[in-house]
């Protein structure tokens, strides 16, 4: 860990020891020395140097081109004017030469009312964060990402919301003391646990709902239960304390599958699929930010999934399809030997491993070796039309997303969450009629915009807040008529900005695509 402020590295420590003594029942020493352990599943998150002191720069997502420029959040000029003439903004390719000039990207994003941040960015509203990225209102977070809903102590984790004492967990909501799981939402006390719902008191198993005092899938007494979970917690800490960390999920479970492979009783979920209803979502966000009706949503994919994660579609173990998003979290980790859809899941959780096989971590890929599979799939909650979307949860017309929730209408995004109409996206929360918008909230009617919040009627912004009827706009706060930074009454504003957006039609009529993206507007591609 490098040097820390004292209150942080104080903080972080108190907070390790907690979380230690919660999940192996006694304190694993200083936290510097698991910090390469505890980042293992960090996403691909960006250093930079600032333009301006050469300090280094954290950015979420490396998705700016080298050339671009750099600043800390806390050397940034809030509502810097650019003073561009009015020739300066009569066409985008005159007005984005013009900004190349001036724009600065920003990292060390650091919003809201929080305290002791360290090395991360887009924080909002959180205290003692160290090395993580999108993290809303939590706290005593290292080497994490994707954290909110007032979450705390949260280590080497991410993709969760409402939760506590998260050790190398990715994927849940509302759970307790877990320890190297992937998706366990509404569960307490889980151990090496995968795709487990409202369950507590867990070891080692796969496709589990609402199940307790079970390991390897194997259902136990409760007091056997408990006898083997203080061996294997035991050699698990002596282990952790020797070597510096354990192993994952992933590396205990054997490469290449079973042979003979279970059978499984599979039954498969059954949904009719309406493309026309995708159709019709899609041309009514486009139509609102072109003022033109598109083609089919499939001839602008190509466009709609740059700077997104894209869903890729394999073979499972079994010979079915299934889909999982490329790169993301511990999905990039996994064999196709192990790779398995929803469905052939849910079956693995009706076998069980071997008593004699659980009772050590010596024995451990034994018993895994017939149930260890993965999914990156999930479908719960009412859900009507969703094609190739392989994580839906209370969505309807989803097109090529991977985790909708609680939304409708949205095609080619990755984590569109409360959110409607959404084309492109990666990581929109709480938004609506948006197209190619990334780590932003509270977005309305807008069109490339990234690491903005609370934003309507805007188009190719960076790092702003509280937008109205703006464009090209880097580091702005509460403003209204803007292009390039540049302040423009009413009547001029709406002028530029029709011929703006009629270019913008116009490209993607001819190619299907546009040239400029937020991420290439401040240096060349």
């Amino acid at each position: 860990m490098k040097t820390l402020e004292p209150e942080l590295e104080q903080s972080l420590q108190k907070a390790w020891d907690s979380t230690c003594r919660v999940i192996f029942w006694q304190e694993m020493g200083g936290l510097s020395g698991y910090e390469e352990w505890l980042a293992e599943y960090l996403p691909g998150a960006a250093r930079r140097k600032s333009n301006l002191s050469g300090r280094e720069v954290i950015i979420a997502r490396d998705a700016y081109p080298k050339a671009a420029r750099f600043i800390s959040n806390d050397e940034l000029e809030q509502n810097k004017e650019h003073a561009l003439s009015i020739n300066q903004i009569k066409d985008i390719d005159t007005l984005v030469q013009a900004l190349r000039e001036k724009c600065e990207y920003t990292g060390n994003k650091v919003l809201g009312a929080s305290s002791n941040v360290e090395a991360s960015d887009i924080v909002m509203d959180s205290h003692f964060v160290y090395n993580s990225t999108n993290i809303e209102e939590s706290a005593y977070v290292h080497s994490s990402f994707m954290v909110r809903k007032g979450s705390k102590y949260s280590f080497g984790s991410g993709y969760f919301g409402k939760s506590e004492f998260m050790l190398r967990v990715i994927g849940t909501f509302n759970s307790k003391r877990c320890f190297e799981s992937y998706f366990v939402p509404d569960s307490a006390d889980l151990y090496y646990c995968h795709q487990c719902f409202g369950c507590h008191d867990l070891m080692f198993s796969f496709g589990q709902r609402s199940s307790s005092y079970k390991i390897g899938n194997l259902q136990l007494a409760k007091e056997k239960y408990l006898e083997l979970k203080a061996k294997l917690i035991g050699e698990m800490a002596g282990e952790l304390k020797r070597e510096k960390r354990l192993p994952s999920l992933v590396e205990l479970t054997p490469k290449s599958a079973p042979c003979p492979l279970p059978k499984l009783d599979i039954r498969k979920q059954c949904m009719e699929t309406n493309m026309a209803a995708i159709e019709k979502g899609f041309a009514s966000t486009y139509s609102l930010l072109f003022k033109k009706q598109p083609g089919s949503i499939r001839e602008y994919e190509e466009w709609l999934s740059e700077n997104t994660i894209k869903i890729l579609q394999s073979k499972s173990a079994f010979g079915n399809i299934n889909y999982y998003p490329e790169g993301f979290a511990f999905y990039w980790k996994l064999s196709e030997g192990r790779r398995v859809s929803f469905d052939e899941l849910m079956a693995v959780g009706k076998l069980s491993s071997k008593e004699k096989d659980v009772r050590s971590l010596k024995t451990i890929g034994k018993a895994l070796d017939g149930i260890g599979f993965f999914t990156a799939e999930l479908f719960d909650g009412e859900n009507f039309n969703h094609i190739e979307s392989p994580l839906v949860y209370h969505g309807t017309n989803v097109y090529k997303t991977y985790d909708i929730t609680f939304g409708d209408n949205t095609g080619v995004c990755f984590l569109a969450l409360n959110s409607k109409h959404a084309y492109g996206c990666y990581r929109i929360l709480e938004s609506q009629f948006s197209m190619k918008c990334y780590n932003s909230l509270y977005m309305n009617r807008c069109l490339e915009m990234d690491s903005c919040n609370k934003c309507s009627d805007s188009y190719f912004c960076h790092n702003c807040e509280g937008l109205s009827d703006c464009m090209f706009c880097f580091n702005m706060k509460g403003r209204r008529h803007n292009v390039g930074n540049t302040q423009f009454d009413k009547e001029t504003y709406l002028k530029a900005k029709a011929v703006l957006v009629e270019q913008m039609a116009e490209e993607l009529d001819r190619t299907r695509k546009m040239r400029h993206s937020i991420f290439t507007i401040g240096a060349g591609r």
